[in-house]
C-alpha cells in the first residue's frame, strides 16, 4: 500500500504542472513543476515520517516520489531541447516549406535557438551583439564544474 501514495502524489504533480503551464507567467517549465512538485513532496515527507517514523518504510515512498519527479523533469527537458520535437511544434502551427525548416536548423539557427532559450530561462543576457552570464547562469556553471570535478570528467 505504501506505493499508492507516492504514485498519487506524482500523478497530482503532473496534473498540476499541466495546469500551471497554462498560466501566463514568465517562469520556465521546470520551475513550474518544482512549484507544484516540491510542496507535494514535502507533504508526502511529513505524512510518511509522522505515520511511519524515521524508518525505511517511510523513506521508500519519499524516494519513489523523488525518482519519479526527477525522471519526469529529465524527460521533459530532453523533449524541450529535441530538434525533432521542435520541428513537430513548428509543423503543428501549419504547413512549412523544406527551406524554412532547414534554415531553422542550420548551425547558426541552432546557436540562435539555444541562445534564445538561455535568455528566456535567465541564464544569459544580451547587450547589443554580446552575451553575458547572469547570476543564475554563473551558479549553473559552477554547479556543472563541481559535478565535472567530482566525477572526474574533463571539460570539453
Amino acid at each position: 500500500m505504501w506505493i499508492l501514495l507516492p504514485l498519487a502524489a506524482f500523478g497530482l504533480a503532473v496534473l498540476l504542472h499541466g495546469m500551471a503551464m497554462r498560466i501566463p507567467v514568465r517562469v520556465d517549465a521546470v520551475r513550474r513543476f518544482l512549484l507544484v512538485g516540491v510542496p507535494l513532496g514535502g507533504t508526502l515527507l511529513l505524512h510518511s515520517l509522522v505515520t511511519l517514523g524515521f524508518t525505511t518504510y517511510a523513506l521508500a515512498p519519499i524516494l519513489l516520489y523523488a525518482f519519479l519527479c526527477e525522471l519526469y523533469i529529465f524527460c521533459f527537458t530532453l523533449v524541450i531541447s529535441s530538434v525533432s520535437v521542435t520541428m513537430l511544434i513548428k509543423l503543428r502551427r501549419g504547413p512549412i516549406t523544406t527551406s524554412a525548416l532547414t534554415s531553422t536548423y542550420d548551425p547558426r539557427g541552432m546557436v540562435r535557438l539555444r541562445l534564445e532559450r538561455l535568455i528566456k530561462q535567465g541564464f544569459i543576457t544580451r547587450k547589443g551583439d554580446r552575451f553575458a552570464l547572469t547570476a543564475a547562469g554563473l551558479r549553473l556553471h559552477r554547479t556543472f564544474a563541481a559535478l565535472q570535478r567530482s566525477f572526474r570528467h574533463k571539460a570539453q
